[in-house]
């Protein structure tokens, strides 16, 4: 039971004070235990089967509006925790042609350079090139779907390594600063706490630009899904804590938009997208 003298010599806001640490600390713990399953169990062939096809397409069509819209400014975009799809740069490439994708895990990591270069292994994104093409506005969807993804391999610099628990988020080496940070069905992802959303938010967004744009998007209301053989936790985040997240870490809100998304039987489950702008 630990050492009764030591504890009745804590004034009452001392006690609170480290429960409230330790509650910290164990939710760092449980959100790298987590990123060490990923590490571990994320495979980037089984996550991409899971997005093929047309699939919840909100993000998609909320991302395409901000990256059409005057919101979306400068050179540079950072997309962390890209997975193994290609296919949100698919619209930051139609804006942007200096982009930088991002991830922990290794295979997804090589699974977009197979993509890049056009491998013959390499996972296919016509599908959603199609739809990003129909979203274009091209008449011939085909042809428009191999323009974008032409498009997109001579817009990405470079795929590095990411982990947004630590607070540069980027290898040392690949360390800068963007004009737009995105990241979409990540960071509530690799987070098994709110106090540990609220870091990652904080740490991804210490990459914007004085003056850039911080996209997130992702699904809040879920405690964790199945992939594969493993169990992933997710940080079940309401929307409240996403918003206070995103300007605890210094951002002015600009667009905040959410639909109901039924996963796994989660009928509490919703997906959002929001646009917020670094002073």
């Amino acid at each position: 039971r630990g050492p009764p003298d030591i504890r009745s010599n804590q004034s009452p806001l001392l006690s609170s004070e480290l429960r409230n640490y330790s509650s910290a600390m164990l939710g760092s713990v449980a959100s790298q235990t987590l990123v060490a399953t990923f590490k571990d169990n994320f495979v980037g062939r089984s996550y991409a089967a899971l997005k093929k096809g047309p699939g919840n397409t909100f993000h998609q069509e909320e991302l395409h509006r901000i990256f059409q819209s005057d919101l979306a400014q400068g050179k540079t975009l950072l997309e962390v925790g890209v997975g193994p799809i290609a296919w949100y740069s698919f619209m930051s490439s139609n804006r942007f042609n200096d982009i930088v994708l991002s991830d922990l895990v290794e295979d997804n990591r090589k699974e977009l350079e197979k993509w890049l270069n056009k491998s013959e292994d390499a996972i296919d994104w016509t599908d959603r090139a199609e739809q990003v093409a129909a979203l274009e506005g091209y008449s011939d969807v085909k042809k428009g779907a191999s323009e974008i993804m032409e498009r997109t391999r001579s817009s990405i610099r470079k795929v590095v390594p990411c982990n947004v628990l630590e607070p540069g988020v980027l290898p040392e080496e690949h360390k800068e600063t963007f004009d737009v940070v995105l990241s979409c069905n990540c960071l509530e992802s690799a987070t098994a706490d709110h106090e540990s959303f609220r870091s990652v938010v904080n740490n991804v967004g210490s990459l914007v630009k004085p003056g850039g744009l911080f996209l997130l998007g992702g699904i809040g209301g879920l405690k964790s899904y199945f992939m594969g053989n493993a169990n992933f936790n997710m940080a079940n985040v309401t929307e409240d804590v996403i918003k206070e997240a995103v300007t605890d870490a210094g951002f002015q809100l600009n667009v905040y938009r959410t639909i109901n998304s039924e996963i796994a039987g989660n009928a509490g489950a919703f997906a959002f997208i929001l646009a917020a702008r670094k002073p």
